[in-house]
């Protein structure tokens, strides 16, 4: 079923005024000892629920971030009559991620009380800006309410939240705008990454990218005549030889061409429907949760959607998806094979389980043949990558201004983000030593895997054009085996800030 949307708003009434039901309350760490530090609220807090004050010192509540303390209000009157009280821990360590994961457990605790209508969300002064504060709110509402499109329950949610203006909290209608599409764009992705694999196929993102061509500015092309692809992207077919027949791949381009855009950015999204990692197989461990190893798609098109949606001007926005499974029949690609690529070069197989980058070389030298201003990449790519930065994106790039650009945008939109750096060493180690290959599609150096795993990608490149990779295969999945949507804030709040400066 399908998750629901509570409707936001800006509020500037005092606490004892607020028009709903529940109220949470978050609460900083004093900087010098473990307890909460005293702010005018607290005073109204006691005003609401009297004794609150000792309570919170009976319990021992000291405000560090992911406690909550639900205290009510016996007066009867319009004002919230349940306030939870919600640990933030100390300002000086709080980052958006954490301020996001600390409002979800108390939005969690607030949507399950029974027939909740209302919320209102009060924060004090924090060292973050109001921007990050507002996604961390909204972000946290939508998670606390998303469920898949399988689950047997529809998720939980509140007809109205209010975020009440004070603290770090200011009166940004656009950034509220922004923040609702992006918290809608992330569940969007994660709807077709927790798409069960037995019903999940190329098909199933080519009709997602068919749904936004109603969109102003948006037009879609669909490639599915296997030929062309085995002509035009040889290696993009090597990897889906092993299921023409069953899912055939298909080229799936979406481009938003607003007038005016002075800039062009083609994001390429790893698109591999399930990954059994083809006749070198994966052991058990690993093939489970191979369904969301086309994150990477389900990220590019869901992000495409929200900047068209936003009507955002200056950037002309497009998303690549080279779609397939990797699967093993009597035509499967075989190690040690040689393949052509778009790019020209020829590649030699040495592991059919890295068959992502062979899906994305060729992608990113069909992008080059737009000359955008920038390609990003994003794509489930490397165990490599979630051994050096574990839950988070392995950023990496050949431009390094652009590069942390995208990881400030991300860390201001609180996903967890690393950069690496490329060296010139990486390209050396994807050398093939055969006669007949120039790159190899596996790592020689295994303590550099995901940075040689970029540089691959980074080989598609016909053109002098900046290209920046996040690597996601640490951070796509929770521990639960449910999509994270890792990757939709970074992006989309680079983009957003690039046009403002296109």
């Amino acid at each position: 079923m399908p998750s629901s949307s509570p409707a936001f708003q800006f509020s500037h009434s005092t606490l004892p005024e607020l028009p709903c039901e529940i109220l949470i309350l978050g609460i900083l760490q004093d900087p010098l000892k473990e307890e909460l530090l005293h702010d005018s609220r607290l005073a109204m807090l006691e005003s609401l629920s009297p004794g609150a004050t000792e309570i919170l010192t009976q319990e021992k509540f000291d405000a560090s971030r992911d406690k909550v303390i639900l205290l009510r209000n016996p007066s009867g009157t319009k004002a919230p009559t349940r306030i939870l009280v919600t640990g933030l821990g100390r300002s000086a360590k709080l980052r958006p991620t954490g301020l996001t994961a600390a409002l979800k457990i108390a939005f969690d605790k607030a949507f399950g009380i029974a027939a909740v209508r209302s919320i209102a969300l009060s924060l004090p002064p924090l060292e973050l800006t109001t921007d990050s504060a507002i996604l961390a709110a909204v972000d946290a509402a939508h998670d606390a309410g998303y469920a898949s499109l399988e689950a047997k329950k529809p998720g939980r949610s509140v007809e109205q939240i209010h975020l009440v203006v004070g603290g770090v909290l200011d009166e940004k209608p656009q950034v509220l705008k922004e923040s609702i599409a992006i918290a809608v764009a992330r569940g969007k992705a994660r709807d077709l990454t927790n798409m069960p694999p037995n019903v999940k196929r190329t098909m199933t993102l080519s009709n997602r990218a068919q749904e936004l061509a109603g969109l102003p500015h948006i037009s879609v092309d669909i490639i599915s005549d296997t030929e062309w692809i085995k002509k035009n992207m040889p290696c993009f077919y090597t990897v889906a030889m092993g299921s023409v027949a069953t899912d055939p791949p298909r080229f799936i381009r979406v481009h938003y061409r607003p007038p005016g855009a002075k800039r062009k950015i083609i994001l390429v999204g790893k698109s591999v429907i399930f990954d059994t990692g083809g006749y070198q197989v994966k052991t058990d461990d690993y093939m489970n949760t191979m369904k969301a190893d086309m994150t990477g798609g389900s990220t590019v098109l869901a992000a495409i959607e929200a900047f068209a949606t936003l009507g955002i001007q200056g950037i002309e926005l497009a998303a690549y998806l080279a779609a397939t499974p990797n699967m093993i029949d009597a035509y499967a690609m075989l190690p040690d094979s040689i393949v052509d690529t778009t790019c020209g070069k020829k590649v030699e197989i040495r592991h059919t389980d890295a068959e992502g980058r062979l899906t994305l070389i060729d992608a990113v030298a069909k992008a080059c043949e737009e000359s955008p201003d920038l390609i990003v990449t994003i794509a489930t790519l490397t165990g490599s990558a979630a051994r050096a930065v574990g839950e988070a994106i392995a950023l990496m790039g050949n431009n390094d201004p652009l590069r942390d650009r995208l990881r400030d945008a991300a860390r201001l939109g609180g996903d967890p983000v690393q950069t690496l750096d490329i060296w010139d060493e990486d390209f050396e180690d994807i050398k093939s030593k055969l006669d007949g290959a120039d790159i190899i599609n596996t790592s020689q150096n295994k303590n550099r895997g995901a940075q040689s795993a970029c540089a691959f990608v980074m080989s598609g490149l016909t053109k002098d054009i900046p290209l920046l990779h996040l690597d996601i295969a640490g951070a796509d999945m929770t521990k639960d085996e449910k999509a994270t949507g890792i990757g939709v804030k970074a992006i989309l709040k680079f983009l957003i800030s690039e046009s403002q400066s296109a």
